[in-house]
């Protein structure tokens, strides 16, 4: 691939995140005020499909996430959407894609294709930027590198995914039938959530 076309990557916003968590709590909500308000268990099942489907079909199929993305001397320039100067962050951070957080703007998360391109654009990132922060003057501020494993936000999640995976594995033993492929499910959750608990 010619290095001027950019690099393949899906670039998702925190709109396209929350719409997966919010897909379940409409789906889980909606199938919930049906059956409470006594109505059939198919349109509970339907109406909670259409809650399920509706928050992703929205965000995914309203805001493409396909792009192409190439670095430049003074930021990254997008095939399908404004570039991002370098100047406009504040952090960024290449923990699982690239994060780019922007003042007043939405924090911009890019995803290459696969591996081998991922690794070069990380490279070619960090590259073009640490030679725009020697052009810059001396105590100009620029944007800090910050990391999601090992924070505070990442060993809560891995506490509450942690508790969930036992609390699972807990209640599958002590049903009637004891289900031991649910126990060994909760069991891997618990050993995820651990592994964000303690990561550095």
């Amino acid at each position: 691939m010619n290095s001027n076309e950019g690099i393949p990557a899906s670039v998702y916003t925190r709109w396209h995140q929350l719409a997966v968590p919010l897909a379940f709590a409409l789906a889980a909500g909606s199938f919930m005020l049906v059956v409470f308000n006594r109505g059939p268990l198919g349109l509970a099942v339907v109406v909670a499909l259409i809650g399920l489907l509706v928050p992703p079909v929205v965000a995914f199929k309203g805001f493409p996430t396909r792009d192409r993305v190439k670095v430049t001397p003074d930021g990254l320039a997008f095939s399908r959407r404004a570039p991002v100067a370098f100047a406009d962050l504040t952090s960024w951070g290449t923990d699982d894609f690239l994060k780019l957080v922007r003042p007043g703007r939405p924090t911009l998360l890019v995803s290459p294709v696969d591996l081998s391109n991922r690794e070069r654009l990380l490279r070619e990132f960090q590259a073009a930027f640490q030679a725009w922060q020697k052009r810059q003057p001396a105590g100009t501020q620029t944007a800090r590198r910050t990391y999601f494993y090992g924070s505070m936000s990442a060993r809560a999640i891995g506490a509450v995914i942690t508790a969930l995976g036992v609390g699972a594995a807990i209640m599958a033993l002590n049903l009637r039938e004891p289900s031991l492929s649910l126990a060994l499910v909760g069991g891997l959750g618990a050993l995820f959530g651990l592994a964000m608990l303690l990561g550095k």
